[in-house]
C-alpha cells in the first residue's frame, strides 16, 4: 500500500525517534553500581552524610568492577554506630573502624572518621568484601584482605601493646593484615589492569587456587 505524503512523512519521524532512543540507550551508559542501600542510624540523634556515602560507595564499585568484573548490583545495610561502645557492643574490634558482617557494614561514626582522613577507604575496603561475599566467590582470608588493603589503602594501627592478652591478640591480627597487604601487593604491583581482570574471571571460573598456580605460578598443595 502507498502511504500518502504526509503520512510517510510522520512515519519517517516515529522511526527516527525510535531509532534515536535505541541509540541513546546503546551509547549513554546507565549506572552499574545500582546497590540497593539501606541505612540504620543507632542513634535517633546521629545524623549521617548521605551524599558523601553514596558518592564514595559509587567510586568504589567502579574501580571494583574495573579491575574484578564482580557485579556491583548487591543489597547493602550501612549500620551507623554513634560512638565506640555500640561498636563494641556488637563485639567489634576496639581498633577497627568499620567491618562486614552477613549483608552489613557496620560503621563507626562517620563524621569521625572523615575527620580523621579514612572515611572513603575504610568505606570502600568493606565494600569490597560484601562484593566478594555476595557474589558467592571463594576466597581465602589473606588474600581477600591483602587485595582490599590493595585497592583501598589504609593506615593500620601500630603493632605496639602492653603485653596483655588483647594487646597481643590486636598484633597479631594487625600483623596478619600487614603480611597479607605486602604479600598481594608483591603479586600484584606488576600486573595490568587486564591482567588482574582476567585473574579475577579465572578465580569465579576455575577457583582461587587455579587461578594462583596459573597466573603466578604458585601452587597451594
Amino acid at each position: 500500500m502507498n502511504l500518502p505524503v504526509e503520512d510517510e512523512y510522520h512515519c519517517s519521524k516515529r522511526q527516527l525517534a525510535l531509532a534515536t532512543v535505541i541509540f541513546l540507550l546503546i551509547t549513554i551508559s546507565t549506572p552499574v553500581w545500582c546497590l540497593n542501600i539501606t541505612y540504620i542510624a543507632l542513634s535517633n540523634q546521629l545524623s549521617y552524610p548521605q551524599f558523601e556515602i553514596e558518592q564514595c560507595l559509587k567510586k568504589a564499585t567502579d574501580t571494583i568492577r574495573y579491575y574484578t568484573g564482580l557485579n556491583t548490583e548487591i543489597n547493602l545495610r550501612i549500620i551507623l554506630h554513634p560512638d565506640g561502645f555500640t561498636f563494641q557492643n556488637h563485639a567489634f574490634p576496639s581498633w577497627s573502624a568499620a567491618v562486614y558482617r552477613e549483608g552489613e557494614i557496620h560503621l563507626r561514626n562517620p563524621y569521625l572518621l572523615i575527620k580523621k582522613g579514612i572515611f572513603k577507604n575504610t568505606l570502600s575496603h568493606e565494600l569490597f568484601h560484601a562484593v566478594v561475599h555476595q557474589n558467592g566467590l571463594f576466597l581465602p582470608l589473606w588474600f581477600e584482605e591483602g587485595f582490599a588493603y590493595f585497592l583501598f589503602p589504609t593506615l593500620l594501627p601500630e603493632l605496639k601493646g602492653n603485653g596483655n592478652d588483647k594487646d597481643f591478640i590486636k598484633h597479631e591480627v594487625l600483623e596478619f593484615y600487614n603480611n597479607s597487604y605486602t604479600l598481594v601487593k608483591k603479586l600484584m604491583m606488576e600486573k595490568t589492569q587486564k591482567e588482574i581482570y582476567d585473574f579475577f574471571l579465572f578465580c569465579k571460573e576455575a577457583g582461587f587456587y587455579s587461578a594462583l598456580n596459573q597466573f603466578f605460578k604458585i601452587s597451594a598443595y
